[in-house]
This record gives C-alpha cells, sequence and structure tokens, in this order.
C-alpha cells in the first residue's frame, strides 16, 4: 500500500468509496468529513484544512465539489489533487448525465441525503410544515430524482415521504459508480 497517498473524502461518497476498498481498487487510507458539513460552509472549511494539515507531508486526493468558497486554491498546493465536478451529483454522476439531470429541473438526491432529509430540510432549512418547502422546491425544480448507486437498498417509503413533503413527483435513477471508480483510479496512478 502506498504510504504516502490519502483520500480526504466527504461521506456521501462512504458507502461507494469502502467497496472500491473492499475490491481493491483503493488501497490507501480513506478520511471522511460529514456531508453535513456542506449545510455549514465556514465549518467545512476550518475542519478540511485542519485534515489537510494533518496530512501536509502526504499526497492528497480531496473527494468534494465545490463546497466551500475556497474549494479551488486548495488545488495550488502541488500535494492536493482534486475530484472534477461542481458538486457530489456530478462527481457521481458525471459531467453529461449531470447537466442532462440538472435541465429537466431535477433536484438530485443521493442516498445519504435522503436518509437525512429530516436533518437537512426540517432542521436546518427550517421547514417544520410542507407547505413552505413546496413554494421553495417548486419555485425552481420539476421532479426530484434518487440516485441510486446500487449500495443501499432503496427505501421507497422514505422516498415517498420526501416526495410528498416537498411536493414534487419521484423518479429513481439507476447507475453504476463507475465515473467515479474511473476518477479515483485516475488520480491515484497520476499521485503515485
Amino acid at each position: 500500500m502506498p504510504t504516502n497517498l490519502v483520500i480526504i473524502a466527504c461521506s456521501i461518497f462512504k458507502y461507494e468509496l469502502e467497496h472500491l476498498k473492499s475490491k481493491g481498487k483503493i488501497n490507501i487510507p480513506i478520511i471522511y468529513l460529514n456531508s453535513m458539513l456542506h449545510m455549514y460552509p465556514k465549518e467545512l472549511q476550518e475542519l478540511l484544512d485542519m485534515k489537510i494539515e494533518e496530512f501536509n507531508k502526504f499526497k492528497i486526493i480531496l473527494v468534494f465539489g465545490d463546497c466551500h468558497a475556497r474549494m479551488v486554491d486548495y488545488e495550488k498546493n502541488t500535494n492536493i489533487t482534486r475530484t472534477p465536478g461542481i458538486n457530489c451529483c456530478e462527481i457521481f454522476l458525471g459531467s453529461e448525465k449531470y447537466k442532462k439531470v440538472r435541465r429537466e429541473g431535477a433536484f438530485i438526491l443521493l442516498p445519504e441525503w435522503a436518509d437525512r432529509w429530516k436533518e437537512a430540510f426540517i432542521e436546518y432549512m427550517g421547514f417544520k410544515t410542507s407547505k413552505p418547502a413546496r413554494e421553495f422546491m417548486n419555485d425552481m425544480h420539476k421532479k426530484l430524482v434518487y440516485v441510486d448507486t446500487g449500495f443501499q437498498e432503496t427505501n421507497n417509503e422514505q422516498l415517498k415521504e420526501i416526495s410528498e413533503f416537498l411536493g414534487l413527483p419521484i423518479e429513481i435513477y439507476k447507475t453504476s459508480i463507475g465515473e467515479l471508480e474511473n476518477t479515483i483510479v485516475q488520480l491515484m496512478a497520476e499521485n503515485k
């Protein structure tokens, strides 16, 4: 196992990255940061800065989108490489699929977000009832798209509850993790 390379990733990718690790595709340490930090960009930046400093003797692969205002600044460091993509949805789906789904007016839900939807919409965003949540979401979106990467059982009751609360129809978009796998394998090879 290379000892000079580490992945620091958002926990949104944990199931998929751990699968790649179990298949021998990833043979380096992975440090995960809580995906809910996306809702607190300053805290995310501070924690990420601390982790980068902790591993400053390593080459680092960041598996994050543009989750805080200074994400692109990390790429100025010669020991840091970041996955391409403006957010985790694009990192999972690839640019073309992501743009297609967004053009359709979709709000994209990944498995971990679906599990934590109440934390995001009710606790963080303050939508105590569905009426303001529906008004907010329907202003910008036509539907919800749940990205099924195949590593968690789809909870149809949960998806129905989310759809009803947000007032948007939901579709399940089955995809592989091929895009993510190709990106990670390539970045590991480039940073050996």
